[in-house]
């Protein structure tokens, strides 16, 4: 652009003669009496507002004006100067035909400037060409900015906040669902498919539970690293929930590459983890699906939802499976998808409606063989699928947010008919109800009231209650586990640690979590083709439970002999089909004939 605003042709003037007038022609320049005060005027305004002839030259310039130039007095900005490059850099945005307009006009936008320290900033401009005849020969370009550097930097952050995950710095579901959505468009009419790669962390919940958020986090932010160089440049990667993961690829020839490429992130995300002194081994389940027909032919957003809705099912398909593994959706998922939805919303509505069974199975002295409590087993009888395995229901229960009231229905019918049992004299009042809970439960804040509120209304001691929890959900340090574990135990209620030994730290967990009573896991408890030095492994576990004042219970005992080296190696208590099965509260065996 050059240093001058050409000026548009003139219409003629008109004809002179008699009664012909002439219009009084506006001064060249402004006047002193009036440039000074308004310069005043326009200094109390944050904005920079610069007045300038239609050949560049700065007329009259505020004091936000010279900052915003560099510059100190307006004489700082005569062509020529580096503060007058700036100027000329703003006015090189605004449109020709506006400044060779006749009428002139207005032009509104954002330009960039880096000051004398080397700062970008970003300015907000409103430039209005007048042409005025007589003044500043021919007209004058007004122009007001002020900084948004800040403003636009924040709305970066805010724009970058609503579609990242703050954890892991990945995009979150609102983006890559609209990124999936565009590759699906773009994709359309061309060969191959385009692939969304569902991943979830196994047993996420278990180390949040066990160890605490910050461990579980510290595995989040190790699993998206591992991601990111697990995948090609051109894929998009995301966090879309609390332990799951998307990958989308384009440009995918067959299902073959698809399942190399799956198989590749699952290898790249197993393995083991240090964090907190803790060696953790971990793994992730995957499930992918491919943009087929039936997809491309919905609108984007409906294809990407629906993609992304298959690999989901294809991810439960393969923690169904074992975990640790990739699985390829295919149609037939969709109905054991939709019947692990309708089997979720079931047991809702069954635990809403007090329509589940508990059983009991006794716990007998080892010396006695009188029995000195029972375990409840929660039980679930499907009015259409008949009766369904616990490790399924409780399973569908973890994962959709209902354990919780799962466990406190099991909690409430073992302490009504523990109390009715000893009313009827069938047992005494040192008879103890043995209730599994999960970590969900023990790291509830209000968890330990609920139990005090649910003995004292039953008239039950503490002493009555053992709250059973598997020992490899103990491992690590949970701080609101622990803290609730401490207060059970002073109000007196018991805690079992449940499956002792099927963890590959076992030993570590009697002495982290104080516990009352140690059940050994029935793989452990002697069973049939036992050798004698299973026998001493058992009498050392035995002992040393008692030293750190904990009972021991075997559970699973099914045959004579067993029985007979368990009480040789000093247990406590025995459990177990051979002493007495499961049953309804109103059969309760008190008393076994081995």
């Amino acid at each position: 652009m050059s240093d001058s605003i050409p000026s548009p042709p003139r219409p003629p003037a008109p004809p002179g003669g008699r009664g012909a007038t002439t219009a009084p022609r506006p001064p060249s320049t402004l006047p002193a009496a009036l440039a000074l005060p308004l310069k005043e005027v326009l200094d109390a305004d944050g904005s920079a507002v610069m007045l300038l002839d239609l050949a560049g030259r700065p007329r009259l310039i505020n004091r936000s004006g010279l900052e915003l130039l560099d510059a100190t007095t307006i004489d700082d900005v005569a062509p020529g100067t580096p503060a007058h490059s700036v100027l000329r850099s703003l006015l090189d945005h605004v449109p020709r035909r506006l400044l060779l307009g006749a009428n002139g006009g207005r032009w509104h936008g954002d330009f960039d400037h880096t000051n004398k320290a080397g700062q970008h900033q970003v300015f907000r401009a409103t430039v209005v060409v007048h042409r005025v005849d007589g003044l500043f020969d021919g007209g004058f370009v007004g122009v007001t900015a002020h900084d948004v550097t800040v403003a636009r930097a924040e709305n970066a952050r805010l724009r970058h906040r609503a579609d990242h995950d703050p954890l892991t710095g990945l995009a979150n579901r609102r983006q890559i669902i609209t990124h999936l959505a565009s590759a699906i468009s773009n994709h359309r009419g061309r060969a191959g498919h385009v692939a969304a790669i569902f991943i979830d962390v196994d047993r996420l919940k278990y180390v949040n539970d066990a160890l605490g958020h910050a461990v579980g986090d510290r595995l989040l932010v190790s699993t998206a690293e591992r991601l990111r160089d697990a995948v090609r440049p051109s894929d998009s990667v995301a966090r879309i929930g609390g332990d799951e993961f998307l990958v989308v690829c384009s440009a995918i020839p067959d299902a073959a590459v698809a399942l190399d490429l799956a198989e590749r992130i699952r290898r790249a995300l197993s393995g083991r983890l240090h964090v907190h002194q803790l060696d953790l081994k971990f793994s992730v389940s995957i499930g992918l699906a491919l943009s087929e027909h039936d997809i491309v032919s919905m609108p984007d957003d409906a294809a990407a939802s629906a993609l992304i809705s298959n690999a989901d099912t294809a991810m439960y398909e393969a923690k169904n499976s074992g975990r640790g593994r990739c699985v390829l959706f295919s149609s037939q998922m969709r109905s054991a998808a939709r019947e692990r939805t309708e089997l979720a919303a079931a047991l809702a509505l069954a635990v809403n409606e007090r329509r589940l069974d508990v059983q009991y199975q006794p716990v007998f002295s080892a010396i006695s063989q009188n029995a000195v409590g029972a375990e409840a087993l929660v039980r679930w009888h499907h009015p259409q699928l008949g009766r369904i395995d616990p490790a399924t229901f409780v399973s569908i229960a973890e994962e959709s947010g209902s354990i919780g009231r799962l466990g406190e229905f099991v909690l409430e019918q073992s302490m009504t008919d523990a109390r009715l049992w000893i009313e009827q004299g069938l047992v005494d009042d040192n008879f103890s109800v043995h209730v599994n809970v999960s970590l969900i439960q023990l790291a509830s804040s209000s968890f330990v009231n609920l139990v005090t509120q649910m003995l004292r209304h039953h008239r039950l001691r503490p002493e009555q209650l053992v709250l059973e929890a598997r020992e490899a959900s103990l491992l690590g340090r949970n701080v609101d586990v622990e803290r609730s574990i401490r207060a059970l135990r002073r109000s007196g209620v018991q805690i079992a640690i449940d499956n002792f030994g099927t963890g590959a730290k076992a030993l570590s967990v009697l002495t982290d979590i104080g516990a009352d009573v140690l059940k050994l896991d029935g793989s452990l408890a002697l069973p049939s083709g036992s050798s004698d030095a299973d026998t001493r492994l058992v009498r050392a576990i035995v002992l040393l439970a008692h030293a750190l004042e904990m009972r021991v219970i075997a559970e699973r005992v099914s045959g004579i002999e067993q029985l007979r080296r368990l009480r040789a190696a000093g247990c406590d208590y025995v459990q177990g089909n051979l002493l007495a099965e499961p049953g309804p509260a109103d059969g309760l065996t008190v008393k076994t004939n081995y």
